[in-house]
This record gives structure tokens, C-alpha cells and sequence, in this order.
């Protein structure tokens, strides 16, 4: 019995000695803090970092780009009181709780191309701009 008393203290002396490698450290960087029109329900991001979404009272969805600059803002239910991403994230996931449903919003996003200095044919403030690079082919 004298024996397996020591053995235990033994053991726990050693964890007690040992725990002290497994301990990390953590330190705080700089953060931001970002003013938003409506009170935050709940926050994804993409799985790629490069957005976050932000869901708030009165069914505003907030879509921040990595550096934290408000890219646009969306409208949805005002039920919606969780929301969520796909892996890829090309798809909003809106949970609504008085509805009792799941609504899946396809979103992408418009990437302005600058066409100054460039060659063109047609007028310059058509809606739709086709570039063909044929001399680099």
C-alpha cells in the first residue's frame, strides 16, 4: 500500500514539474475596433480570410474585406439570427428562427477592372467592356 501511495505522489510531483512545457504563451497585437450602423448578431468570414460578414438587428448583413473596409451592405429578413458560410465562399447560410428556415443566398462579387490608357473601340461609358489582348498571344 506504501508503495502505491509513493507511486502516486511520484506521478503527480512529475505532472506538476512537466506541466510547465506545455504552457504557451499569448500576446495581443494591435486590433480595430469597427463602428457599425446596427447592433452585431452573429459573424462568419470566408474560408479564404478575404471577407468577413456580419449580421446584424434588423436584417443587415455587413461585408467587410480583409482589411476591414465595408465593401457592401445586404438586406435580409429581419428573423435571421444566425449566419454562416459555405467552404468556398460563394454562399451566405441564413438561419431564420421565426420561419423555422434555411436560406442559402448565392453571392459574388464585382471586381473593378482600370481600362485608363488602354486601347478601346466603342463608346467609353458602355456598361460592358470585352479587353482581348491578341498581341500578347
Amino acid at each position: 500500500m506504501k508503495q502505491v501511495r509513493r507511486i502516486g505522489i511520484l506521478l503527480t510531483a512529475l505532472i506538476f514539474c512537466f506541466s510547465g512545457l506545455v504552457m504557451a504563451e499569448v500576446e495581443m497585437g494591435q486590433s480595430k475596433t469597427f463602428k457599425l450602423d446596427a447592433k452585431p448578431i452573429d459573424m462568419t468570414s470566408s474560408a479564404d480570410g478575404k471577407y468577413t460578414f456580419i449580421l446584424a438587428e434588423g436584417g443587415k448583413v455587413f461585408i467587410l474585406d480583409g482589411s476591414g473596409t465595408l465593401k457592401d451592405t445586404l438586406t435580409v429578413s429581419e428573423s435571421v439570427m444566425s449566419i454562416g458560410t459555405s467552404p468556398k465562399g460563394d454562399l451566405l447560410l441564413l438561419a431564420d428562427s421565426k420561419e423555422n428556415t434555411l436560406e442559402v443566398v448565392k453571392i459574388s462579387f464585382v471586381v473593378d477592372i482600370d481600362i485608363a490608357g488602354l486601347a478601346f473601340k466603342g463608346p467609353a461609358d458602355a456598361s460592358v467592356v470585352v479587353a482581348v489582348f491578341s498581341d500578347y498571344q
